[in-house]
């Protein structure tokens, strides 16, 4: 009888530990996945539509938005549009119907005093420009401060204003993850230089450098 006890005493001893084997190292895999899911970054997006670039066209732009943000870029994003304001009477440049891009970035910095978590896009139909490339208000298609927390797109230059959406992709990422230029040089890339010519046409994806 003494026997018996002491087997069935062995046996429960080990199904107890197996048993506390299984519950740990399923809290270990549930521990792992949390890591990994809260090390993507997180965004609140505002889109700021300037001028006569409507709420409605900032709105439907946000759906676009969304689905090539979370197809190409790794991270939680929040999109939201915000009323539409004026563009800043300083920004414009006498004479040559365009408007500062760097006083717009100072325009949404100054106004909303962005956090960290956060980026402000400003939208405009209008002519931006910057002195760059040896020239005095040189016309572009986007601007932001590199890594920071606001930038400016405008489609006055773009043949196909659909294509909106790349602009705005490669300013963000210039902004929020501070990233630079292609490295490749890729024509296809999203984060190729532009260098005067828009050619959004075959820009469709981001090459490995980029994406990393």
């Amino acid at each position: 009888m003494e026997i018996m006890k002491v087997f069935k005493f062995v046996i429960l001893l080990i199904i107890v530990l197996l048993a506390s084997c299984g519950s740990s190292d399923t809290t270990t895999n549930d521990a792992k996945e949390e890591v990994a899911v809260c090390s993507c970054p997180s965004c609140t997006i505002y889109l700021q539509p300037y001028g006569d670039f409507s709420e409605e066209e900032a709105t439907k732009l946000v759906n676009v938005l969304k689905t090539n943000f979370n197809k190409f870029l790794d991270g939680y994003w929040t999109f939201k549009v915000l009323p539409a304001r004026e563009l800043p009477k300083q920004a414009f440049v006498d004479g040559y119907n365009k408007y500062e891009a760097l006083a717009i970035l100072k325009d949404l910095k100054t106004h909303f005093n962005p956090h960290n978590d956060e980026v402000y896009i400003g939208l405009t139909h209008k002519d931006i420009c910057k002195d760059i490339h040896g020239y005095e208000h040189y016309g572009i298609v986007g601007l932001s401060y590199m890594p920071g927390t606001v930038c400016v797109v405008s489609d006055r230059r773009l043949s196909d204003k659909s294509m909106v959406w790349k602009p705005v992709l490669h300013e963000f990422m210039h902004a929020f993850y501070g990233a630079k230029h292609c490295p490749n040089d890729d024509r296809h890339c999203f984060m190729v230089d532009a260098k005067g010519h828009g050619n959004f046409g075959v820009q469709n994806t981001l090459c490995d450098s980029c994406r990393r």
